[in-house]
């Protein structure tokens, strides 16, 4: 049986209803056209469309899928 594959944050974050899609596509759009590298996060976060506890909480739901699959944790790539 092959493992699922890994879902991303933003795929978590708008399946659980944190985030609206139109609200993922613009931080998408800012986290491509800014000069330096930003967190999704982070980005979600300064636009109040998603909360501190809640981007917690879809990281803890991404990092537990991957354990679950056997995936190596690579805490630089967590958000992603």
């Amino acid at each position: 049986m092959e493992p699922s594959p890994h879902r991303l944050l933003g795929v978590i974050l708008v399946d659980l209803g944190y985030v609206r899609v139109n609200e993922m596509q613009e931080a998408l759009r800012l986290q491509m056209t800014g000069t330096s590298h930003r967190l999704l996060g982070a980005i979600l976060i300064e636009q109040g469309w998603l909360t501190r506890e809640r981007l917690s909480e879809a990281l803890a739901i991404q990092i537990k899928e991957d354990w679950g699959r056997g995936a190596p944790i690579n805490p630089g790539q967590a958000g992603g």
